[in-house]
């Protein structure tokens, strides 16, 4: 018996024929053909994987919550800090005046910061004795200026009151972060 092709036809040796036609692979089924058309699932079914339950500190919404916090609290940190070293109030503290020789000399305790010293005498008139400030935290006031007597009190306050009115108010100079103080309580 010689192999060469045989020719095309349609008697099975097992089972059916499938694509007998010209040109069509030739299938050979053992069984009847599938049914073409809706008839079944095309995707295997999956079984569900096994998962065991997660433990309270891995859960996502305590993460990003403890995240969130921690932010928070950074955030309000840096605020705090950035506004109490950028703060443009200055608060005057401990106020001292000695008169020595003629000389009054008024001495304060601030952080370093520009001042305005303020001399009130007793009928009420302001005069502003800035240009005695050192540039620190003190000021010499020298008798021959003629610019105190014994009804005169010193005020001290920061530059960024320069526009509000000079007043002996106690809460006038809370306000300002200012104190005073007098030639006659010094004597």
């Amino acid at each position: 018996m010689t192999t060469a092709a045989r020719p095309f036809d349609a008697s099975p040796t097992h089972g059916e024929v499938v694509g007998a036609e010209f040109g069509h692979t030739s299938l050979h089924a053992s069984g009847p053909k599938p049914p073409l058309g809706p008839g079944g699932w095309p995707l295997p079914v999956l079984t569900a994987k096994q998962q065991r339950p997660r433990s309270w500190w891995r859960h996502p919404a305590l993460i990003v919550s403890s995240i969130l916090t921690i932010l928070a609290i950074l955030g309000m940190t840096a605020w705090m800090i950035v506004s109490a070293v950028l703060s443009s109030d200055v608060v005057v503290g401990e106020i001292s005046l000695t008169i020595e020789d003629g000389q009054a000399h008024v001495d304060w305790d601030g952080p370093p910061a520009s001042y305005d010293l303020y001399g009130v005498s007793g009928d009420g008139s302001v005069t502003d004795l800035s240009q005695f400030v050192m540039g620190g935290t003190d000021a010499w006031l020298p008798s021959a200026t003629a610019t105190w007597d014994d009804a005169t009190c010193f005020v001290v306050r920061g530059s960024e009151h320069a526009d509000v009115p000079v007043s002996l108010s106690a809460d006038d100079l809370a306000a300002q972060g200012a104190q005073s103080t007098c030639v006659a309580a010094a004597q």
